[in-house]
């Protein structure tokens, strides 16, 4: 499937029959959340998160991915192991995917269309000097083992999530240098640079205004820092964490009235939020 789904494509496979209008949206974070970090894991979604998601549609619920990962790279494994498409799927935290009245998932084409050409703008204006920064970053700290993504000029992976958060710091002179017009997307040890008004948080502000849902009946689940944008967009909302989140984002959930889970995956804290929240 990576050789034929590319970014901007209408994804070839359905939805679950919805029921009525959306009234709670759920969404989650792929990676370490609703796949396991495990990524040789055979069966890498919990076997009772689809039936679980079955269950909820008889309640106006609807459900997305929201990952940093591109189409092509969640759609290559998603496809061979999932029954149904996600309601929505939002992806590199900028491009959104709704299910239309036939079930596929359709692109916004307009959201999307803007979001490519101020990503592109973006890379034109700061690729030069922030491949030039991080090449004397790399010469001065030789111990910290980093390269370039292959496909964005603005994104670097790291050796691991330890070696990213020793990284960070250094970057803090470029990034006040262009100042609140870019953010960092940190998820592990990738780390891209990205226009800040692109983000979790818009991509799935854009959902749920487009299917009316507001922000109280929005649940989120997420593990890692790019999560945050997801969390402080929607603060009403139900924000909880798997166990093995990132330490700075339980230390936002515990300061903000989020929920960390005991368990690591998503169906704990979906358990959790039905039983006290969806049951209310």
């Amino acid at each position: 499937m990576l050789s034929v789904i590319k970014e901007g494509d209408t994804i070839p496979a359905k939805a679950a029959e919805a029921f009525g209008p959306c009234r709670w949206l759920i969404s989650l974070d792929y990676d370490g959340t609703l796949r396991s970090a495990d990524l040789n894991e055979p069966n890498p979604v919990d076997p009772g998160f689809f039936g679980l998601m079955t269950r909820l549609r008889m309640q106006g619920v609807r459900w997305g991915i929201n990952t940093g990962r591109p189409l092509p790279y969640l759609m290559e494994e998603y496809l061979q192991i999932a029954p149904f498409m996600p309601d929505f799927v939002c992806t590199c935290e900028r491009y959104i995917y709704m299910a239309d009245e036939t079930r596929l998932l359709r692109p916004e084409l307009e959201h999307n269309t803007v979001a490519e050409t101020a990503t592109q703008e973006l890379r034109a204006r700061l690729a030069p000097e922030f491949q030039a920064f991080m090449l004397a970053l790399r010469h001065r700290y030789p111990m910290l083992h980093w390269v370039f993504a292959k496909d964005d000029p603005l994104s670097i992976e790291a050796e691991d999530s330890g070696t990213m958060d020793d990284m960070l710091p250094f970057l803090e002179p470029f990034m006040d240098r262009w100042g609140a017009d870019i953010v960092q997307q940190r998820a592990g040890r990738y780390m891209r640079l990205s226009d800040a008004r692109y983000h979790k948080g818009s991509a799935l502000a854009h959902v749920a205004a487009k299917w009316n849902v507001p922000a109280d009946h929005v649940v989120m689940v997420g593990d890692g820092h790019n999560d945050l944008d997801m969390f402080r967009s929607f603060p009403q909302g139900f924000c909880a964490a798997p166990c093995t989140a990132h330490a700075e984002v339980k230390e936002y959930l515990q300061a903000n009235g989020g929920y960390i889970s005991p368990h690591i995956g998503v169906m704990e804290p979906l358990m959790y939020w039905r039983k006290r929240i969806l049951a209310r």
